[in-house]
């Protein structure tokens, strides 16, 4: 391994994985976002109703309307098999990580999330007391996974009750308490995704974002600084 300088930190299911979350989120995102702000976004459902209006018998608007509530549903569906069936593969297999660093004593935790602040907004080098002790993944990305699943949580059980609340029997009040849980678990979601994407975007992580794009791979060097833990895991000594 040392021969080779890398050292594989991102499975290639990982990737596949990630990769269609992100496009079943931004679909659901797009079709979800256009119902709920329609004041704001009718212009979408117009260009998407247009060409079906007439054989639908309706307007565009209502039209569009229609196809993005057909489609968010059956996306959502899609979304919530994959995260399920990915999920069982990770717990089956002892293969999720993500949630490591919350084994971590409360103070170690705390620490953590202290030096990555101080890293993340002014460029502090991260103290080696804290350093050596991190593994594959850090508290954030434990704790936003956290937010994660949260969000699906409500995400899940609120677009089920909408989705059959008059077999449901539910009422007017019911169904807007769900309407509201939809609404935060999608906001949830969304500020998984910018702080996501701003910890990806990071010049810090940089070599993690080109594995995520490429073949996996960190250079061995930045593994031992960032993830000395991981490679004592996996057997390879620093």
């Amino acid at each position: 391994m040392e021969k080779n300088k890398f050292v594989e930190i991102i499975s290639n299911s990982y990737r596949i994985a990630h990769t269609h979350n992100l496009h079943f989120w931004s679909f659901l995102a797009v079709t979800g976002g256009t119902l709920m702000a329609l004041d704001y976004l009718s212009p979408l459902a117009y260009a998407v109703g247009l060409p079906f209006a007439n054989l639908l018998h309706t307007d565009p608007v209502t039209a569009g309307i229609q196809i993005f509530r057909i489609l968010h549903r059956i996306f959502a569906f899609a979304w919530g098999g994959l995260l399920i069936i990915y999920g069982c593969y990770l717990f089956c297999f002892g293969k999720s990580e993500v949630l490591k660093p919350l084994k971590k004593p409360l103070k170690e935790q705390i620490a953590e999330a202290k030096a990555l602040t101080g890293r993340y907004l002014f460029g502090k080098p991260i103290p080696k007391e804290v350093a050596e002790k991190m593994d594959r993944h850090n508290v954030f990305v434990a704790y936003l996974a956290v937010v994660l699943g949260i969000s699906f949580f409500l995400l899940s059980v609120s677009g089920l009750g909408l989705m059959f609340r008059y077999a449901l029997g539910l009422t007017n009040d019911q169904a807007a308490l769900l309407l509201f849980l939809h609404d935060l678990g999608f906001g949830l979601s969304m500020l998984f995704v910018l702080f996501h994407l701003f910890a990806a975007f990071h010049p810090a992580n940089r070599p993690i974002l080109d594995a995520m794009m490429k073949d996996g791979k960190v250079p061995l060097e930045f593994a031992k600084e960032d993830m000395p833990q991981y490679l004592k895991r996996i057997k390879i000594e620093e």
